[in-house]
């Protein structure tokens, strides 16, 4: 949900501190805290050497931290050997050398004054439901954490969860993820039954036969795309990714101009192998009635972590192809047709276009169709495309 703007750093410290979760103490002076964001807002508007000031601020006393602290289950403190003044510049400063997804650059109260006193090497694992997986996040720290994310963007997180944050010049109280929506899994219901009913017909004439829920379907293709959106993201150059209707392909290849196209044999249709092996390694090692996103996400077994592993490299594959300009293409399997695609300029352009506020898009507002119209155009009636774009 968002809060209307214009928002600051003065509106976003009052929001923190009347939302702070009960039951985890603040581990820095409001006041510090409030210094903090200031600080953090203006180096958001910086760069370093042509790169945008990207990083995330732990506010805690190092000497909360472990020293035995490791990487993906704590932390791995690094101590200066005297603190350094806490300023934007300073931050600015230091962000090359705190990757944002491993690394927070460490401040703390010192003689009622902030101060910098180091590195937190926290490495990747907070990012598990960003990047899709059966990995449990870690929680170190109930210390406040600020993100800058971009100019003017900021989100302070308590635990793993948003308190509160600027965009637009907004305060926003929670993150939109479409994954939690109802209309785009509703998108792929027909493909799912597909590989249920395939499913089934391999456990014909089975003694116990097992089935597959839709849950476990939906959420290991959720996170194979999470994994793709997010290797997208990393490489800070965009990238977009169209979903085709399998049935109306030859009109949807009429709409778009595509560079390179796949042949359509077995590697291209490899989720689908991959996804079949797997439903069918744990429905052979139960006798269960049915199988489902619990069941996977608790069997440690090493044959599904290697298949798993398979599923996320190709991830990799399709994160790879949207490096091209132009658009990656597959249909609704998962099946890759090909990259580079253009949506044709012959499409009459929209007068308006709509970005949802909320996640079912009930709520929207609206902006000039004209900025967007060459970028994607309008689905026509024989050719519904599914559109999703990441730029950095």
């Amino acid at each position: 949900m968002v809060q209307r703007g214009p928002a600051y750093p003065p509106d976003l410290l009052d929001y923190v501190l009347t939302h702070w979760p009960e039951g985890s103490a603040l581990t820095v002076n409001p006041e510090r805290l409030g210094e903090a964001l200031s600080a953090c807002f203006q180096a958001s508007l910086t760069a370093e050497e042509g790169r945008p000031t990207r990083f995330r601020l732990l506010l805690t006393d190092p000497r909360s931290l472990p020293e035995d602290g490791r990487p993906n289950e704590g932390v791995l403190r690094l101590r200066f050997d005297h603190v350094r003044p806490f300023s934007a510049d300073e931050l600015r400063r230091l962000s090359p050398s705190a990757p944002f997804e491993t690394t927070l650059i460490g401040a703390g109260e010192d003689e009622d004054r902030l101060k910098i006193w180091g590195l937190a090497h926290s490495g990747p694992a907070w990012l598990a439901p960003t990047w899709g997986g059966r990995a449990s996040v870690p929680i170190w720290t109930s210390g406040p954490i600020i993100h800058v994310t971009g100019p003017g963007q900021l989100a302070v997180r308590c635990a793993g969860k948003l308190v509160g944050g600027l965009e637009r010049g907004a305060l926003v109280d929670a993150t939109m993820d479409v994954f939690d929506s109802e209309w785009l899994p509703g998108l792929f219901q027909a493909q799912r039954e597909e590989v249920r009913e395939e499913h089934q017909s391999r456990q014909l004439g089975l003694q116990s036969p097992t089935s597959v829920e839709h849950s476990l379907i939906r959420t290991v293709g959720q996170h194979m795309l999470r994994r793709a959106i997010q290797l997208i993201r990393g490489a800070r150059h965009g990238g977009m990714i169209l979903f085709v209707e399998s049935r109306s392909m030859p009109a949807c290849l009429r709409a778009i101009r595509l560079k390179y196209r796949f042949s359509a044999d077995e590697p291209t249709r490899r989720y689908r192998t991959l996804l079949l092996q797997m439903i069918d390694q744990m429905a052979n090692g139960t006798l269960a009635p049915s199988v489902g996103w619990s069941d996977f996400a608790l069997d440690t077994s090493p044959a599904l972590e290697s298949m798993e592993r398979s599923i996320f490299e190709l991830s990799r594959v399709i994160a790879g192809l949207a490096a091209t300009d132009g658009a990656v293409v597959l249909d609704k399997r998962f099946e890759v047709i090909g990259f580079g695609a253009e949506v044709s300029a012959e499409l009459p352009a929209p007068d308006r276009v709509f970005r949802a506020i909320d996640v079912e898009g009930h709520v929207r507002e609206s902006e000039p169709g004209r900025v967007w119209a060459r970028a994607i155009g309008p689905p026509t009636a024989s050719c519904r495309i599914i559109l999703g774009g990441w730029r950095s």
